[in-house]
């Protein structure tokens, strides 16, 4: 589905924000979310998000409604969740996350997107090699 349709007069918008709520409140979040999408509604969004965060407890696909709705203090904190958890599970003595601010003063979070499979693959290596 296309980023936010520009053809939506006000009225279009504001009826299928409608039906995008009720959707929602049905628990049909698959239409709620190709609604929200199709009209750019960030509250849609930041529900959609919340949603998966707290009730299906699935912070990878919360992230995204975040970031679709521009949410930042969200995606920062899902960020900072993510590089905890990297470095309990690496181990705290051999992950700081304060060390790779230092060493990459310039890296935001939001300059990349990284797919499931290079992540575990970037996981791997850096476990073999901090053995």
């Amino acid at each position: 589905m296309s980023e936010s349709n520009s053809n939506l007069d006000p009225k279009q918008r504001a009826e299928l924000i409608r039906e995008g709520n009720a959707a929602f409140n049905e628990g049909n979040y698959a239409k709620a979310k190709e609604i929200f999408i199709k009209t750019n509604y960030k509250d849609g969004l930041i529900r959609l998000g919340d949603y998966y965060m707290y009730d299906r407890r699935l912070p990878m696909l919360a992230y995204g409604y975040y970031k679709k709705a521009g949410y930042q203090q969200k995606v920062d904190e899902i960020f900072q969740r993510m590089l905890m958890a990297l470095s309990v599970w690496l181990g705290k003595d051999k992950f700081k996350p304060t060390s790779i601010v230092q060493k990459f003063p310039d890296l935001n979070p939001e300059d990349f997107q990284v797919h499931p499979y290079l992540k575990n693959k970037a996981i791997e290596i850096l476990k073999k090699k901090l053995d």
